[in-house]
């Protein structure tokens, strides 16, 4: 697939502040430390504070996000439980009720009617990400996972807080090790959960499709394991870098 080379591609990018058991959010990590542009005129829109892992907070910074106008928006969050990087497919409108934010408020039945009542229960990517991933597995086969060693080494997790709940407590054993073995390094998933990523993810979703005609909602989110030291985090740049580069493609394709 070629690469765009004629219109320039705005990127928007967000990555979340610490929560229980991860002081330091790879997320952000990964998206501060983001160029501002890459190749093939694509400009990244890098939100210049991480997203506090919070409802409300978060609920009232989406829509200053969209207010750039991005072509695409991608957030990223920490899946702690696992070794890959994916991103998810869809993301749901409920469930937000149950696990507080690090300020200890939930967003409650009542409030998610509020904001959300008339729209679909579960929102879709209008990006094609079975084709974003197939792309991104090639731009990726000559990175050096390596350099992650051990790649998520868990963190002892403080469940309240835990980013997909089900997810986390399938790969953790009681000691907070992670169990869990991947063949690959960059996938598709459908597991955002209910915590503050699947928040984002369907509140960055609705907005977008508001303000656009058809209603497209071209907004990614991409979970990142936990990542440690700084050459960790390199790899995740490299990663997302790659993950942008194969999203406009993929877009500018179809």
């Amino acid at each position: 697939m070629a690469p765009i080379t004629s219109a320039i591609t705005r990127v928007l990018v967000t990555g979340f502040g610490p929560f229980g058991g991860v002081p330091d959010n790879p997320s952000w990590g990964i998206a501060s430390r983001l160029p501002s542009a890459l190749p093939s005129n694509i400009e990244l829109l890098v939100h210049p504070s991480y997203v506090p892992v919070s409802y409300h907070p978060t609920l009232d910074l989406v829509p200053t996000f969209h207010d750039q106008s991005p072509d695409i928006a991608l957030h990223i969050g920490v899946a702690a439980g696992r070794k890959y990087f994916a991103v998810e497919q869809t993301s749901q409108k409920s469930g937000y009720e149950w696990v507080p934010g690090v300020d200890g408020e939930i967003f409650t039945k009542e409030e998610q009617q509020a904001a959300w009542g008339p729209l679909p229960e579960k929102y879709s990517t209008s990006l094609d990400l079975h084709a974003t991933v197939a792309r991104w597995k090639e731009l990726t086969s000559g990175l050096s996972f390596s350099e992650r060693g051990s790649g998520a080494r868990a963190k002892p997790v403080d469940v309240r807080f835990s980013d997909e709940l089900p997810d986390m407590l399938a790969n953790f054993t009681t000691q907070g090790q992670s169990v869990t073995t991947q063949d690959d390094e960059v996938k598709w998933s459908d597991a955002v959960g209910t915590y503050l990523c699947g928040f984002i993810y369907y509140a960055s979703m609705a907005e977008m499709g508001k303000r656009n005609t058809g209603e497209q909602r071209n907004v990614a989110f991409l979970h990142v394991p936990s990542l440690d030291t700084e050459e960790q985090i390199k790899v995740g740049v490299d990663v997302t870098v790659a993950l942008i580069q194969a999203l406009v493609e993929v877009k500018g394709s179809t």
